[in-house]
């Protein structure tokens, strides 16, 4: 058996920390060893112990999620970090998913959902729900000019399979990009790391702009 997924839990409310706790103690997969009621208490916890995956509130006191998020990923970037916040902002995810987080996720999300997002950033980096890739299509699609050159797909020697998942990704989510292509979740992983490394792309999200400037989104 392999050994449990080690996550940290800041929130500043105790009432959501313990709801959480009880939540994902149910999971054997998953051990919370952390806990912390603030951006500062994080850090100076960090010095001694590091979690796997933390889950971090956005909206904190004195220190918010986007600035705790900045100083984790400066002082200890092999931690993954997912989101969590009460609201559907778009502008907020975007800019979260550029200043490094992991995933982010809606704090009325299902525990199996929660439990999903933990496995899955661990797995391949990343978790993005549909609303969040939606939500970086359209940045991308509203600040980046239209290509004049069509895909050049000998340049970086795509498959024709990778081609397609240019075509949509960042527009569907994993479940529905799998189910399109009629391939396992797993292929697409598989495909979608291949195709960050060929493109130099340190994120889901560069790769959905790659896909767009490149002409394989219209």
């Amino acid at each position: 058996m392999e050994a449990p997924i080690k996550i940290g839990l800041v929130d500043d409310q105790n009432l959501f920390r313990e709801g959480m706790r009880l939540v994902l103690s149910t999971f054997p997969e998953l051990e919370i060893m952390m806990e912390a009621d603030s951006g500062q208490h994080l850090l100076d916890q960090l010095e001694d112990v590091q979690p796997d995956v933390i889950l971090l509130d956005y909206t904190m006191p004195e220190m918010n999620g986007l600035a705790t998020l900045k100083k984790v990923r400066q002082n200890h970037p092999e931690v993954k970090v997912i989101m969590l916040t009460m609201h559907y902002d778009e502008s907020l995810m975007v800019i979260l998913m550029q200043n490094g987080a992991n995933g982010y996720l809606l704090k009325d999300e299902t525990s199996s959902i929660v439990k999903e997002a933990i496995q899955q950033v661990m797995k391949v980096d990343h978790y993005f729900p549909d609303y969040v890739s939606k939500a970086l299509l359209k940045e991308v699609q509203n600040s980046t000019p239209v290509p004049k050159k069509g895909p050049n797909s000998q340049q970086k020697g795509f498959s024709q399979r990778e081609e397609e998942i240019l075509a949509i990704v960042g527009k569907y989510n994993r479940q529905e990009m799998s189910d399109k292509l009629f391939i396992s979740i797993k292929t697409i992983d598989f495909h979608l790391k291949n195709l960050r490394d060929k493109t130099d792309s340190g994120t889901t999200a560069e790769l959905v702009r790659f896909a767009i400037q490149q002409g394989y989104q219209a």
